[in-house]
């Protein structure tokens, strides 16, 4: 079993956070960011081949941006399944999200025989 300092994981889990945060913004900020372009585009005088070229740039940063979201969202999901088989597989850092990765681990209970 892996050993990690709770202080360290604590940091860990909260910068997590701020990252999937700040990742979100940025990605929201690219959509509002590309339709603005679309819109500028449409109400210009500018023949749709002229600003066919913006279009696509805008849309293959905000395509980049889903594609790093992905890869963030995995390097989270190891960083989960580390601390499953760790001395803090039971402690519960407030991950964002529900499910068998990012929930607190509760108490079991072992039946016994009589």
């Amino acid at each position: 079993m892996v050993k990690y300092d709770v202080r360290s994981a604590q940091q860990l889990a909260a910068d997590i956070r701020s990252a999937h945060g700040a990742i979100d913004t940025a990605l929201a900020d690219l959509a509002a960011l590309a339709c603005s372009v679309i819109n500028t585009c449409r109400s210009s005088d500018a023949a749709p081949a002229e600003t066919q070229a913006a279009i696509e740039k805008i849309t293959a940063g905000l395509v980049k941006m889903v594609d790093a979201r992905n890869g963030f969202v995995s390097a989270h999901r190891e960083i989960a399944i580390a601390q499953s088989r760790s001395n803090l597989k039971e402690t519960n850092f407030g991950c964002v999200g529900s499910g068998p990765l990012t929930s607190p681990a509760g108490l079991h209970v072992v039946g016994s025989q009589a």
